[in-house]
């Protein structure tokens, strides 16, 4: 797979969630604030990251001693979507940062919902345009979710979601997540979806995330 590709099924944990959020869907969790604050971003903690996404997607066999674990952290993740999120992110979308926690990951964002009609309007975007009428403004969006793996696939449970100060029913989450998030990211939260080549598993700490690698995937 090649590493631009590859590297969307990475972050599809948490480009999902946000994606989610976007959608006034849910994924990756309300807490007050991240520990990871701004301050700390760096271009370099971006360069780390993606030098730790080029080993991952490596599809190359190894030698089983040389499959160490890799971590990434929330400082590299955010910095990763501070300075390379307008890659792959929504244009309305700004100030995306990932919290990352045992049993739950937390997902964030100032969504400007006007400039997200806009970009619906040019693009013939449906759903951007839908949630550009039911939200106005620019409002945080915060979205909470669980992920879990094990023999190298993966699975994302999307919990909750706030738009500003208002709870996104379950329905509407599960209809935008359905009709929409699924169909345009070719993906479906429902089911396993594979771990980058080699590893097997990951763990989520406080403020980290261990992808454990080897040969047998």
């Amino acid at each position: 797979m090649r590493k631009s590709s590859w590297r969307t099924t990475l972050v599809k944990g948490s480009t999902s969630a946000i994606g989610v959020a976007v959608l006034g869907g849910s994924l990756l969790a309300a807490i007050p604030s991240l520990s990871g604050a701004a301050d700390d971003l760096s271009e370099a903690a971006a360069r780390t990251l993606e030098s730790k996404i080029s080993l991952l997607a490596d599809p190359e066999s190894r030698e089983p001693v040389s499959y160490q674990p890799i971590v990434v952290t929330e400082r590299e993740a955010n910095s990763y979507f501070k300075f390379r999120g307008s890659e792959f992110l929504p244009p309305a979308l700004h100030n995306p940062q990932i919290s990352i926690a045992p049993e739950k990951l937390t997902a964030r964002a100032l969504v400007n919902f006007d400039e997200l009609g806009e970009f619906g309007a040019k693009t013939d975007d449906w759903g951007a345009k839908f949630l550009a009428l039911v939200f106005k403004g620019q409002q945080e969006v915060v979205a909470t979710g669980k992920l879990e793996t094990s023999k190298g696939q993966g699975t994302v449970t999307l919990d909750s979601m706030t738009v500003g100060d208002t709870s996104i029913p379950p329905a509407f989450v599960n209809f935008l997540v359905r009709n929409y998030l699924e169909r345009k990211y070719k993906i479906d939260l429902s089911k396993p979806f594979d771990l980058p080549p080699h590893v097997t598993r990951i763990e989520v700490g406080s403020g980290r995330a261990t992808f454990y690698r080897g040969p047998g995937k």
